[in-house]
């Protein structure tokens, strides 16, 4: 076991675990945002540990269709096998450590080879061929102790989830309060559409969380674009220790409201749904890696990826009914309501990188909250909870 880094266990010291209570609560330290050996300590405590949302189902429909995503350090492959389970891999070929496919690759294939020696490797990720290694041992014997490792997977409506902690609990008892809602938007059969990526964003990847879920700064950043769901119209969810969801529904001024120039919804609105689900849209982050948004007519998400405590990559999709999708003039509408989209994304992405340089400053202190920013104590002990336990185990390799 090894100790704690002095810093780290410094910040812990002040950060102790906050209470969620929007009242009394204030911000965390700064370093656990722009401190690149918190970041370190952050990766085994959060990102070692807990379930990572890598995206849809519908992005490996087929038994052989995979795509590259990496977490962190940790390059995987989220691939269909042959019996149509979904898996998630490690990329890293097990004889030399170099990736067996692309950080960008997707596609269909019947086995992942190494570039680099032509390991070869199966859709589960068995060992099926290692040139020129018989010399050395009977390929048998090296299938034996060989394989790409296999992360512990969950598919929870349609979401792919993953965790390198093969006695993770279950995901689902964890995320209880927003099953309904994304079983009354049927997500796990809708299919995804308009990806979009961007790397090496300036800023800390719970900076985005923090600011996709608070309502306040919309009445400013984003005043005239987001007046049909004002923050004065955002309702807030008690958050208890077993969650692992940070969710807050905000009420539109009518029903079937869109951000759009019309302000109305213009494509059309998802099947099932009650007046009440026409009538907001619901913002929930299932850290640390997932942020959603369920409106009348479509769901959207982020994927919320760290590449340093001071830079991210942020993926972007939206999920549609396949019918929605074939259906005239789908494509006109869906450019017309992203040209809203990217301005608020614009918006948002000058807000973070701001935040995160100020965050550097001697003079930030630790401040106080508004009523609207209730979801943010409640992600700072979400943290606190998980970075205590895992400084309690000691389990930190320094």
């Amino acid at each position: 076991m090894n100790a704690i880094p002095a810093l780290v266990q410094d910040v812990l010291d002040r950060l102790g675990i906050p209470d969620a209570d929007v009242t009394s609560a204030r911000t965390m330290p700064t370093e656990v945002y722009t401190s690149e050996e918190f970041y370190e300590f952050e990766k085994e405590a959060i990102f070692a540990k807990e379930w990572l949302c890598l995206g849809h189902i519908s992005q490996v429909p087929n038994p052989g269709d995979f795509y590259a995503i990496t977490i962190g350090d940790e390059p995987l492959i989220v691939v269909r096998d042959r019996d149509e389970q979904i898996r998630v891999m490690s990329a890293i070929c097990q004889h030399r450590a170099y990736p067996v496919i692309d950080s960008k690759e997707q596609g269909n294939t019947k086995q992942f080879r190494c570039p680099y020696h032509y390991w070869a490797y199966d859709l589960t990720g068995q060992l099926k061929a290692a040139p020129e290694m018989k010399e050395t041992c009977p390929i048998a014997e090296l299938r034996k102790e060989t394989a790409l490792p296999n992360l512990k997977v969950e598919i929870w409506h349609g979401m792919i989830f993953a965790n390198m902690d093969l006695d993770a609990e279950p995901l689902a008892p964890q995320l209880t309060k927003l099953h309904g809602e994304m079983e009354i938007f049927d997500v796990a059969n809708l299919e995804i559409t308009g990806e979009q990526e961007f790397t090496g964003l300036p800023w800390n990847w719970k900076g985005m969380h923090e600011n996709a879920l608070e309502p306040y700064h919309t009445s400013f950043v984003h005043m005239g674009y987001h007046d049909i769901a004002p923050a004065s119209m955002a309702e807030f969810v008690e958050f208890e220790d077993t969650d692992n969801v940070i969710m807050h529904p905000t009420n539109y001024r009518y029903m079937d409201a869109g951000f759009n120039p019309t302000g109305k919804a213009i494509l059309p609105i998802l099947p099932g749904l009650d007046e009440e689900h026409r009538s907001r849209i619901m913002f929930a982050s299932v850290l640390p890696t997932v942020f959603f948004a369920l409106s009348p007519e479509q769901v959207f998400y982020f994927l919320i990826i760290p590449e340093s405590a001071n830079s991210m990559t942020l993926k972007v999709a939206w999920l549609f009914p396949a019918e929605t999708k074939k259906a005239a003039g789908f494509d006109w509408a869906f450019e017309m309501q992203n040209a809203v989209n990217q301005v608020i994304n614009d918006q948002d992405m000058v807000t973070n990188e701001r935040m995160q340089n100020g965050q550097r400053s001697r003079y930030a202190k630790r401040g106080r909250y508004s009523w609207q920013e209730t979801t943010l104590p409640q992600v700072n002990r979400w943290l606190a909870l998980r970075y205590q336990a895992h400084a309690k185990s000691q389990s930190y390799g320094a």
